[in-house]
């Protein structure tokens, strides 16, 4: 049995998702099976057996499903920064020793300092570690929300220790980041402060602009050192708490504050009782008297740290369990009454802060505090954004990936019903129209389709592989179109296999190694059989043989009868015919290629050994037999994954998917075999015949695919339906949660429920699965949730200018079978107007604050967490036991409501549901026969692939009779004469302007060697004159006549009749070469490749020469001197030039070629 690679072996990146997956059920069947043979051994031993219990190696609860669990912080094992550590040892003698010395020695101690530094941010966050930040930047959010920020890491907001004498112990610990948010008028720095020679800056080393003044960033910070923040504090009116780096090289970026509202930020505040003069008493909130030192208690409960099951989501499905810190703001953004009012949210250091005295000196103005992150975004006032809302849009945009409704009716309205009518089921189908260029360089415009596709399109009749791509073409009839969905896919497959220079490598090392042994192998086959072919061991074995009939021949006898047999000898043996395109060469090397890729797509056993004949395939959990089929294996599923197909090819149109909709799609299974065959032809180079090879490297991936994994217990999945979300919920909530769950009951139900789940553009959330929504025993209900760790906060319900309204949910500190959370513990409201004389104090202790003109707009932290805990503690007396306000209560607390999308009832997937007509196709590629030979002419096919060619269909028409082939415009036959020039020019047409010659390839001088078979001839047509560079001529088209006709004609002709691929030109791409089969002749025709040019021209200054190969010419047998005629169409001068060059045979009696 093969054996189970570790999770950390597995191939990495791209298909992670479902290859975790795997390797968990493969695991969990392996320990299923070992409990059951431990349970039988221990029932049979008369022993009791317990199933042994897995534990978490980060020492955390495991988690159930749909749960999580909030802490209050997660403490690093050493604190960032300076550290010292001390090593006391103390030496003793044993006591041996002491009672042979006469002296008794007394205990010595040493004692050794060392000092070290702990790396540990300071003035930058580590790259990635911000998970994500809510209000999205640029995005709108209502004045209660709390911004927060979400880090992958969960001890970053503790790194560095803020209170040096916090108890160890406490349940609590301020950490050293605080998030804040302001308004752009509390940041901006007037431009006294900015510019001129009394600007604070002026001691720094900040940059200035032409007029001496300093520019403030778009978050409003400024970059400083350690010397700039140094000179600011000796200067006196810009103070700061930015301690000096632990790298001097390093920089901060700093915001600066008002002393007002920074004084207001390290200020405690008491709750006072007043009794007023009608008995009644109230509560006053001030600043705590005789205050020495700045107070940042308040900060440590806003950060705290989520454990979370990120199974479904975006961005964190490569955990199995995420562990996030979260930082959120005490300070509410920017109010207003009915106003949008822009906000911008800094994530500051706390370091410092704390040695900072009060009251703040009188001349200082601001207060510069260290930034490490920043974004924008705009507050509204409150109800101008709802969550809810913004799930219950997609509600109403439910349907297929397509064009939209309203534009179909419209294509299906129109004059001509017939033709709008299947214009219309072509956008039903998800085609669009794009603008096509031929090969012969018109435009026009043709059918296009991605593919992710409305509905399952049938197998085309494609009935070989491709060599050029341009052959799966499909022609709509009924519209004059062509289909290039196929043809775009075959290209878009070679192009990114040349892009991926491993997977080119090992597909080219693999085939070549492949096409050499099986060539071998299949010339051995053929020969075998007559006894032409031995092996070593063969020979070996006649040896005795051929030694008795050596003999036999040196008898007199044996002679005679030898003379009799002689007799009876045929005069000639006929050779064996070894050639690349034998058929029988050719059938045998495929039936060992077949072999052969199927043992390198096998596994290794436990003992590293290879099986021989591939009876257990390589599932990407095993050990591989060969690299090469491992990179190709997994970039080919990478690929029906469509990882690395851009956006471009999997929506064709962006109308497809409009803002704020869900679009359900098939995976185009004609569209990803196309796209396959064209990576695999990379290394179809050897001959004409060895896309054999191509075939069976197919047949090996399908037979991949369709054999159940004995580990798994299901075959491998590929996707074949999917969903695309278009939403700003996709920006704000980037690790966006999608389940789809498999029923028990369901076929091969341990499978991954999602196959790829990413973003892949802006607010753009792709999902692929293997089954389709809406079925109950495959899929009975799709959703999509909220993410636990970017959960939003806010202060309370609404919050305006004047008003708070508020509201406690219920907490529990036990465990119990059943929570209620559904309605709110306690309700309040909060109003402004009592701010000043006070609160009623049986509503208890105000929980925010207000100030002057809306310039504070914080939590109370200490009075908001003492009402919070009486209230849990009167309200819930069995349920919340706790006498402290902790962090993670205080994150419970503070969140909103997490919201779930469903799709499972039939009227949201009525758009989607599949017809009754719609078969899904086979898994797997196609598996489609050899190519054709370039003279084979398939039946024409109405709406359906082309015939598969091994190379480009030739611009040639073969037939002898008169007239333009098909891509021709239906124009006359030029004939060989001169036009009349018009009489009001003055251009003389008795010199040709270009100067022409022929040659065959291998003759470049002399004749033209014929009779040794196909020739490749080289016309060069070149400028004659360089003084034509300096002249306004206008090249229209250059006709070229070769004789043609028998060897016994008077006419000296060069061939009888044309059957080549058809002429190509050399290096001028502004022109294209057509030929055509006239009866006397084989006209050439040399004209500009774009429209405008065919009829205006090409000015002669751009155009050197414009040279071309005709090749396979079967030129006759003779030595003649043949008269090759040509006509020079000019646009400008109008005039048309005639002439002919000669070229001479030489018959070659050299042997001829076979």
């Amino acid at each position: 049995m093969a054996t189970l690679q570790t999770e950390e072996a597995l191939p990495g990146g791209l298909r992670f998702l479902t290859l975790q997956h795997a390797h968990q059920v493969a695991k969990s069947r392996a320990q299923s099976t070992e409990a059951t043979a431990f349970t039988a051994l221990a029932v049979e031993g008369d022993e009791a057996a317990s199933d042994p219990e897995e534990e978490d190696k980060s020492g955390l609860k495991i988690l159930e499903d749909g749960h999580q669990r909030l802490y209050s912080y997660f403490p690093p094992r050493l604190d960032g920064g300076k550290q010292t550590i001390t090593v006391t040892q103390e030496i003793t003698i044993d006591e041996a020793k002491k009672e042979k010395d006469e002296k008794d020695p007394k205990p010595e101690t040493k004692t050794t300092t060392k000092n070290f530094l702990v790396q540990a941010p300071q003035f930058s966050l580590p790259d990635g570690c911000v998970n994500s930040v809510n209000p999205a930047p640029g995005g709108l959010a209502p004045a209660e929300t709390l911004p927060h920020i979400v880090f992958n890491d969960p001890h970053l907001p503790w790194e560095r220790r803020i209170d040096k004498e916090e108890d160890e112990a406490r349940r609590e610990r301020t950490p050293w980041l605080a998030l804040l948010v302001f308004s752009q008028d509390e940041l901006q720095l007037p431009n006294d402060i900015l510019q001129g020679a009394e600007s604070p800056f002026s001691a720094t080393s900040l940059a200035k602009d032409s007029q001496g003044t300093v520019k403030q960033s778009p978050d409003f910070a400024l970059t400083l050192s350690g010397p700039d923040v140094q000179a600011l504090n000796q200067q006196g009116s810009i103070i700061s708490p930015i301690p000096q780096p632990d790298d001097p090289e390093s920089k901060t970026t700093a915001i600066f504050l008002q002393t007002k509202l920074f004084q207001n930020l390290i200020t405690t505040y008491e709750q006072k009782e007043k009794t007023t003069e009608d008995g009644k008493t109230l509560m006053i909130t001030s600043p705590k008297e005789d205050q020495a030192a700045a107070d940042v208690s308040r900060f440590k409960y806003f950060a705290h740290v989520r454990h979370v099951k990120t199974a479904g989501m975006t961005t964190s499905y490569q955990y199995k369990d995420g562990l996030f810190s979260v930082i959120l703001s005490h300070r509410a953004g920017p109010l207003s009454v009915d106003q949008k009012v822009p906000a911008v949210v800094h994530l500051v250091s706390l370091e410092g802060w704390k040695d900072m005295s009060l009251p703040l000196p009188s001349s200082a103005q601001y207060v510069a505090v260290s930034s490490l992150h920043s974004w924008s975004y705009t507050a509204l006032p409150t109800g101008g954004v709802s969550l809810k809302a913004e799930f219950e849009k997609l509600k109403d945009n439910i349907g297929l990936l397509r064009a939209p409704d309203a534009v179909m009716t419209k294509m299906e309205a129109g004059s001509n019903k017939t033709l709008a009518a299947k214009l219309g089921k072509r956008l039903k189908e998800g085609y669009t129209m794009q603008r096509h260029r031929t090969r012969t360089g018109e435009l026009t415009s043709s059918f296009f389709r991605a593919a992710l596709v409305p509905t399952i399109p049938p197998e085309p009749a494609w009935s070989s592989m491709s060599r050029c791509g341009s052959d799966l073409q499909i022609l709509d009839r009924d519209t004059g179109m062509m289909d290039i969905t196929y043809s775009a896919a075959w290209q878009l497959g070679k192009s990114l296999a040349i892009a991926d220079a491993a997977f080119t490598t090992a597909l080219v090392r693999l085939w070549n190694g492949v096409y050499g042994i099986c060539l071998d192998g299949a010339k051995k086959d053929k020969l075998s059989p007559i006894n032409a072919h031995k092996s070593r061991k063969q020979v070996l074995q006649s040896l005795k043989t051929s030694l008795m009939t050596l003999n036999r021949i040196q008898d007199p006898q044996s002679q005679e009868e030898s003379h009799t047999l002689d007799a009876q000898r045929p005069l000639a043996k006929e050779g064996v015919r070894l050639a690349l395109d034998d058929a029988i060469i050719v059938k045998k090397g495929e039936e060992r290629a077949e072999r052969l890729i199927r043992r390198l797509a096998g596994s290794k056993d436990e003992e590293g050994k290879e099986y021989p004949h591939g009876e257990v395939l390589y599932d990407e959990l095993n050990a591989c037999v060969s690299a090469e089929w491992k990179m190709i294996l997994g970039w080919i599923i990478n690929r029906m994954y469509l990882f690395g197909v851009p956006p471009a090819y999997l929506i064709a149109d962006p109308t497809f998917a409009p803002q704020e909709s869900i679009r359900f799609f098939h995976v185009d299974g004609n569209w990803i075999d196309a796209l396959v065959d064209g990576a695999l032809s990379l290394a179809s180079h050897m001959d004409e015949h060895d896309d054999y090879i191509r075939r069976r490297i197919k047949g090996a991936i399908n037979t991949y695919l369709e054999t159940t994994n004995p580990v798994t217990g299901y075959r491998p999945q590929i996707p074949s339906y999917g969903m695309i979300l278009r939403s700003d919920l996709v920006t704000r909530f980037p690790d966006l949660k999608v389940e789809a769950p498999i029923p028990d009951k369901a076929y091969e139900a341990g499978r991954a429920p999602i196959l790829r789940q990413q973003i892949i553009g802006d607010g753009l959330l792709l999902c692929l699965f293997d089954r389709v929504p809406g079925q109950d025993d495959e899929m009975p209900v799709l959703s999509i949730t909220q993410p636990p760790h970017q959960q939003t906060f806010a202060l309370g319900d609404a919050l305006t200018p004047d008003l708070l309204k508020l509201s406690y949910k219920r907490t529990y500190t036990v465990e119990k079978d059943e929570y209620e959370y559904a309605e709110a513990l306690i309700e309040k409201t909060i109003e402004r107007q009592h701010e000043t004389p006070g609160h009623p104090a049986e509503s208890g202790p105000p929980p925010f604050m207000w100030g002057d003109q809306s310039s504070c707009r914080f939590i109370l932290a200490d009075a908001w967490a003492q009402d919070v805990v009486s209230t849990l503690r009167a309200k819930m007396p069995l349920d919340f036991t706790d006498t402290a306000m902790t962090s993670s209560v205080a994150g419970f607390q503070l969140g909103m409501p997490i919201y779930r999308f469903c799709i499972g009832d039939s009227e949201s997937l009525k758009p989607v549901k599949l017809s009754l007509d719609a078969k899904p196709r086979p898994r797997g590629l196609q598996m489609l026969g050899p190519m054709l030979s370039g003279l084979e002419e398939p039946e024409p096919l109405a709406m359906a692939a082309a015939a598969v060619l091994d190379r480009p269909s030739p611009l040639v028409t073969l037939k002898l009779e008169s007239g333009p082939p098909p891509h021709f415009r239906n124009t006359p036959t030029p004939t060989i004469k001169t036009l009349d020039i018009a009489q009001d020019q003055h251009h003389t047409a008795g010199k040709a302007e270009f100067a022409y010659a022929a040659h065959a390839i291998e003759a470049p001088f002399g004749p033209l060697p014929v009779g040794r078979g196909p020739l490749d001839l080289i016309f060069t047509v070149k400028r004659s004159d360089e003084q034509l560079l300096f002249k306004d001529y206008w090249i229209k088209r250059i006709t070229i006549r070769l004789p043609r006709g028998s060897k016994k004609d008077e006419t000296a002709n060069l061939l009888e009749n044309y059957h080549g691929p058809g002429p190509t030109m050399l290096s001028n791409l502004r022109f294209n070469v057509l030929a055509e089969n006239t009866p006397t002749s084989l006209l050439i025709q040399l004209q500009p490749r774009s429209r405008k040019a065919r009829g205006e021209g090409v000015l002669i200054s751009r155009v050197e020469e414009c040279g071309f190969i005709l090749p396979l010419v079967e030129a006759l047998d003779h030595e003649r001197q043949i008269t090759m005629r040509y006509i020079e169409d000019w646009a400008k001068p109008p005039a048309r030039i005639e002439g002919e060059f000669k070229v001479k045979l030489r018959l070659d009696h050299a042997i001829p070629r076979r």
